[in-house]
């Protein structure tokens, strides 16, 4: 027997036994006291019980079972067996291919059912020690706005959640290199960040400032002091990396090396490259970061948490959600590591931060805080307006403090229901083949971007080349041209034809006439189109590049209708036709609207405004003609003009 989906299982039956057998079999044990993987098939399936019982898990559905039982899994349908007795639960399981019955079952679960009613969007804060470049906005932030916006246009609940991280290491050492004080940093660069947010259209319904809030600090101390009394946090003396010179106890942003996993070169406590934790006295070749010089030990007493103590229940949250594949596969290898799960220091012997305990200058680990900070929000969420689902933004180099840290801070601190129901990770966008370097000045400032090409211009660029399970990349005279995209291009000029339409109908949509074989297929073509753009934004499944191109294909597909039509309209017998033909390109702006508005949110609302349509526009799974009549001015959809064209006439952005 082999050992596959956490069960043992044995081959028995199938066609390549016997020529015609329609079907596949295969003996099965689920040992007791354990769960089989959570899985789904596209083929049908029955488990025929042999011996013991066990619940069998069918979506939301739980079936017991025993000797003689049978049960069906329908294709898509994602079940487990769960086997809470002494004793093994043995089955066979016969299963067949039957396409059309896999294809119906596809039809029951259209994508936007799988969305939820009420969700939270969340995002790893920017730290607030300098402004945001474009490496910035393209991870985390553009993209979970447009979650957000894709969920609002099917008429659901979505809140925003991000805010700056205040407390962070990077703000102190900010701050002592501009001989200032970390207060003054976090706020005047917290203040910038926030404001570049809003240039790019990225709403936030909840957005804390720790600085700015007495409040914040008093909750977090509240859920540190329930952590804290878990018998897995221990107050501990350990070495710890440390600058005599500079007088500075060396972690995270005042520590720099390499990294004792992959050699790559790293701050304090965790690595950009491999996503691995650390503490920072294991870097090799460490030095602080603010005098260069080597690094030293002394012993430091603090409280650590032993992470390893929810490993189970670590195990068991991952099994539940869902999370991106490099995500996974960290914590999983962080999981199986020789000793588990590495303990983590919770305080921090530092100025900066929230203060701890009765000695002075002991603080909360800042990335303790900030986990937390989500876990305060999400509680703050479902007091004041509900339950939501949420789903979690961040970088892979954030993996560790999200999907290990957090879990366990939420479990030490009885706060396990408010955790994420997934990740969605990025990696990093470069530019020029290298990664932004804000001290060597290899960057382009959002800001500077925004100015110059508009929000549109800048999200779609960002979301074409969103660094989604790999490392993308833009180049300098790419940055400079964003304006010139195919399809913030050929959008506008579509749009720009609409002027002709409205000529031919006197400035108002007509209603339908006589429809063609081709008016049929492209009105699918919206409906079937719609149903994709949906689909990518499933948290499972959600990809911004996918939804860029897919928005591309739109464009040219409405193009070619407008070709088509041209034609059809110079025939004087198929006038009934051609009202159909404008009703139907009317009705594809309408659509462009809804679709859009999560990647290009101004050009979005003026054409769903244009249209005669209220509030933000809306995306139906069946797409409603507009009413017939409707007056439509002349468009104005010409494309932004920048600030830099302003300035200087003739010159292209």
């Amino acid at each position: 027997m082999n050992w596959s989906y956490e069960m043992h299982l044995q081959p028995m039956l199938s066609e390549a036994d016997i020529k015609g057998l329609p079907f596949g079999s295969v003996f099965g044990s689920v040992p007791a006291r354990s769960v089989s993987k959570r899985h789904a098939h596209h083929d049908g399936e029955m488990f025929i019980a042999l011996s013991g019982r066990a619940v069998v898990v069918l979506g939301e559905e739980e079936r017991e079972l025993g000797p003689g039982e049978v049960v069906y899994l329908s294709p898509f349908t994602f079940h487990e067996i769960r086997n809470e007795s002494d004793e093994p639960f043995d089955i066979v399981s016969v299963y067949w291919d039957d396409i059309p019955a896999a294809v119906e079952a596809l039809d029951r679960i259209p994508p936007r059912s799988l969305l939820p009613e009420r969700a939270l969007v969340a995002c790893t804060p920017p730290t607030p020690n300098g402004g945001l470049h474009l490496g910035h906005l393209a991870g985390p932030y553009i993209r979970a706005d447009m979650l957000v916006r894709g969920l609002r246009s099917m008429g659901r609940d979505a809140r925003h959640v991000t805010g700056t991280d205040d407390h962070q290491s990077y703000v102190a050492v900010a701050a002592r290199i501009g001989s200032t004080t970390p207060g003054e940093v976090a706020t005047a660069e917290g203040d910038s960040i926030v404001a570049t947010l809003q240039a790019a259209e990225i709403g936030c319904d909840r957005l804390t400032r720790p600085l700015a809030s007495q409040e914040h600090a008093d909750r977090i101390g509240q859920l540190f002091t329930r952590v804290v009394a878990s018998p897995a946090v221990r107050e501990e003396e350990h070495e710890t990396a440390y600058c005599s010179g500079c007088d500075v106890s060396l972690h995270q942003a005042f520590a720099r090396g390499r990294c004792p996993h992959c050699a790559a070169a790293c701050d304090g406590e965790i690595c950009e490259a491999c996503g691995r934790p650390n503490e920072a006295r294991e870097l090799a070749d460490l030095t602080c970061r603010l005098c260069g010089e080597p690094a030293t030990t002394r012993s430091e007493r603090a409280l650590w948490l032993d992470m390893q103590a929810y490993a189970d229940e670590l195990r068991a949250y991952m099994a539940r959600i869902h999370a991106g594949h490099d995500l996974r596969s960290l914590v999983e290898t962080l999981l199986d590591a020789p000793g588990g799960l590495p303990p983590y220091r919770l305080t921090r012997t530092t100025d900066w931060g929230i203060a701890w305990g009765d000695d002075a200058g002991q603080a909360i680990d800042a990335w303790a805080e900030l986990t937390m900070t989500f876990l305060d929000a999400s509680v703050a969420e479902t007091e004041t307006v509900g339950p939501a689902k949420a789903t979690f933004f961040l970088g892979f180099d954030n993996s560790f403090y999200y999907a290990v840290l957090m879990p366990v801070l939420a479990f030490a601190g009885g706060v396990a229901d408010h955790l994420p129901s997934g990740f969605v990770t990025n990696r990093f966008l470069h530019l020029d083949g290298e990664k932004f370097s804000t001290s060597r000045g290899h960057a382009v400032w959002a800001d500077d971007a925004l100015a110059a090409a508009g929000p549109d211009a800048v999200r779609l660029a960002l979301l074409r080349h969103a660094p989604e399970g790999r490392v993308s990349g833009i180049s300098q005279e790419g940055a400079d041209r964003f304006g010139d995209d195919p399809l913030y291009r050929e959008a506008h000029d579509w749009l720009a034809g609409f002027s002709g339409l409205l000529e031919k109908s006197g400035g108002c949509v007509p209603g339908t006439g006589a429809w063609t074989v081709a008016h049929r297929e492209f009105y699918r073509f919206l409906n079937s189109l719609t149903q994709q753009l949906d689909g990518l934004l499933v948290p499972e499944s959600f990809s911004a590049r996918g939804y860029v191109r897919l928005l591309d294909s739109f464009v040219g597909r409405v193009a070619e209708f407008r070709a088509d039509e041209e034609t059809l309209r110079q025939v004087p017998s198929m006038a009934e036709e051609a009202r159909t033909g404008i009703a139907l390109e009317h009705l594809a702006a309408k659509a462009f609207a809804g679709l859009a508005w999560p990647v290009m949110p101004d050009l979005a609302q003026r054409v769903w405004e244009w249209l005669g349509l209220s509030g933000q526009p809306r995306r139906e799974a069946q797409w409603s003609f507009l009413q017939a009549g409707t007056m439509c001015a002349n468009p104005d959809f010409g494309r932004r003009v920048s600030d830099r064209e302003k300035s200087v006439p003739g010159e292209r952005p």
